[in-house]
């Protein structure tokens, strides 16, 4: 299976771009996906840093392949919020041109997929075809991540919103960790399902925990506060008994890695490999250049053992 590996902003929210592009240069990665949080956080990017940036891009021959945005949730928008969010990304497809970069994450919108009413999804997908028609002027896709609390939450909702949109420089983003949250199915049938929208894969791994005794446990709710620094959440209504996970090494936790490559070499993907994970510093993972060189070993491997083994069945 040819992939790109990819380093993903996440481990670096706390630090530079400049750390955050030394560091994926110099352990191999071909690529970076860049988030939208701290200087870039709402797109007010100066010609000039974006220069700048390009040039860091350039340098290290690293491809920008995506900006990982906090941009749209039209569905939990009031009329003048989605205004300003097309703003918005019309400010980050600005960024986006100047440094190359290909693809932008724009959200539906953070509301469980089951309990959005009809009126609010119709909201979601006129505003989402409106940035997806400007991205396409620039020769960007819209893509979405798959994720727990959003309109796409699976297979199903993810395809149906896709296709409602009818814009054929949309795509998604399928994160494994996001859907065994849900819990929806993220293996072989599910990825075979997605494999006509499927334009980036998220990796990392978390596992399910008793409760919350470990030391950096988090909640299945944590998505609402953490989203909720830039996004509007609406939680589930009838919310059920809370969950308790916690962050691990790629292929040490919860997910079978295994059975995603298998699925993704059955349909003879050749996309990114994003590394998503995360470390929070005096946690037992390690964090930055350690932990980006650790994930990125993790995946060479998996490639390996799915090059090496017959995975066709």
């Amino acid at each position: 299976m040819k992939a790109t590996i990819v380093l993903g902003g996440n481990m670096y929210d706390d630090s530079s771009i400049e750390h955050f592009l030394k560091d994926a240069a110099a352990i191999g990665y071909e690529g970076v996906e860049i988030r939208g949080v701290g200087e870039l956080q709402d797109g007010r990017i100066s010609r000039e840093r974006a220069e700048q940036i390009k040039g860091l891009l350039e340098g290290y021959r690293l491809a920008p392949t995506n900006l990982s945005l906090f941009a749209g949730n039209f569905a939990c928008n009031t009329e003048d919020e989605n205004k300003a969010e097309l703003q918005k990304w019309e400010r980050y497809l600005d960024f986006a041109s100047t440094i190359g970069c290909g693809m932008m994450r724009l959200n539906p919108g953070f509301q469980h997929a089951d309990e959005v009413s009809e009126d609010d999804f119709a909201k979601s997908v006129k505003w989402f075809r409106q940035c997806a028609d400007l991205a396409a002027d620039r020769n960007i896709r819209a893509v979405i991540e798959m994720h727990h609390g959003t309109l796409c939450d699976s297979a199903d909702s993810s395809v149906a919103f896709v296709e409602a949109v009818e814009r054929s420089n949309t795509g998604l983003i399928l994160d494994p960790v996001n859907l065994y949250q849900v819990p929806a199915d993220y293996g072989v049938e599910t990825i075979k399902r997605l494999k006509p929208y499927l334009v980036n894969v998220h990796i990392k791994d978390i596992v399910g925990l008793k409760g919350a005794g470990y030391p950096w446990a988090f909640e299945y709710g944590d998505y609402v506060p953490h989203i909720g620094r830039y996004h509007r959440v609406i939680p589930k209504k009838n919310k059920t008994e809370e969950r308790y996970y916690c962050h691990r090494l790629i292929n040490q936790g919860g997910i079978d890695w295994y059975e995603v490559f298998r699925g993704l070499k059955q349909i003879g993907y050749g996309g990114y490999l994003t590394v998503e994970s995360v470390s929070k510093p005096g946690s037992e993972l390690p964090v930055h250049g350690e932990l980006a060189q650790q994930c990125y070993n993790d995946v060479q491997h998996l490639l390996n053992i799915t090059e090496s083994s017959d995975v066709s069945v």
